[in-house]
C-alpha cells in the first residue's frame, strides 16, 4: 500500500511529523503511528521500515502503562546504568554536552522557529521531537537540511553506543524497540546523504567547517 500525502506536504515532511509522532510520550498506544511511520520510512530505507514494523508489533501486544515506563526509562529517566543508559532525546547534549554552547545552540534555534511561525512549548527546542515537529512544517529546505545534516544525524551517531549497551536482553525489549526508531531514524534520514565518518570527531570537523552556521553557532564550538 502506498501512503498517500497531505496536498503540499514533502515527504520530508510527512517523514518528520511520522517520527515525531512515533517518538513522542505514549499519551495513546503507538502501533497505529509507528507503521504509517515505517510505511513512509521504507522509501528510504528498507531496515527502518522494519525496524518500525518490529517496533509497531512489539507495543500493540503490550499495555499502554508498559510503554509509558520503557519510555521514561529509555529517554527520561537517569538511570546511572552502563547496561541500561539514558539516551537523553537532546540534540545539543551530544554537540555541546551541558555547556554555554548547548544554551547559545538553543536560542538560536528559538530565532529560527519564531522567524517561521513554528511555536512548540512542550520541550527544549534541542528536542529531537520538537525538531521534526519543525522539520514538519518548514518549507525552508535549506533550513531542515542543515538541522539534519549538522545537527539530528551528528547527535544520532553519537547515540549509538548508548542504542547497542543492553541489546538482547530480554527484560529490556521494550526500550530496545525504541532505540530501534532511533536507529531507524538514522537511517531513513541519512538515506542518500553521504554517510557519516567512522569518528564523530571528524565528521563534525567537516560539517563545522565554516566559522559561522545559518543558525549563528560558531561552528568551532563543535570540536571537543
Amino acid at each position: 500500500m502506498t501512503l498517500l500525502l497531505p496536498e503540499g506536504t514533502t515527504t520530508r515532511q510527512a517523514l518528520a511529523a511520522a517520527f515525531a509522532d512515533v517518538l513522542s510520550y505514549p499519551d495513546e498506544p503507538p502501533p497505529a503511528a509507528a507503521r504509517r511511520c515505517a510505511e513512509l520510512a521504507r522509501g528510504r530505507d528498507a531496515e527502518a521500515g522494519r525496524l518500525l514494523e518490529s517496533f509497531a508489533a512489539l507495543a500493540e501486544a503490550e499495555p499502554l502503562g508498559a510503554l509509558q515506563e520503557a519510555y521514561t526509562r529509555t529517554f527520561d529517566l537517569d538511570t546511572l546504568s552502563r547496561s541500561e543508559p539514558t539516551c537523553y532525546p537532546y540534540v545539543g547534549h551530544y554537540l555541546f554536552d551541558e555547556s554555554h554552547k548547548r544554551g547559545a545552540f538553543i536560542v538560536e534555534l528559538r530565532k529560527r522557529f519564531r522567524a517561521h511561525g513554528f511555536e512548540d512549548g512542550s520541550d527544549l527546542a534541542d528536542h529531537l521531537v520538537v525538531l521534526l515537529r519543525f522539520l514538519s512544517v518548514s518549507a525552508d529546505d535549506a533550513l531542515a537540511d542543515e538541522i539534519v545534516d549538522d545537527a539530528i544525524l551528528p547527535a544520532l551517531a553519537r547515540m549509538r553506543p548508548l542504542r547497542s549497551t543492553a541489546a538482547g536482553a530480554p527484560d529490556l525489549a521494550l526500550r530496545d524497540a525504541y532505540l530501534g526508531v532511533l536507529t531507524a531514524l538514522e537511517l531513513a534520514f541519512g538515506a542518500g546523504r553521504e554517510p557519516a565518518a567512522a569518528s564523530v570527531e571528524v565528521e563534525l570537523e567537516r560539517e563545522w567547517a565554516r566559522d559561522r552556521d545559518s543558525l549563528g553557532i560558531d561552528r568551532d564550538w563543535c570540536r571537543h
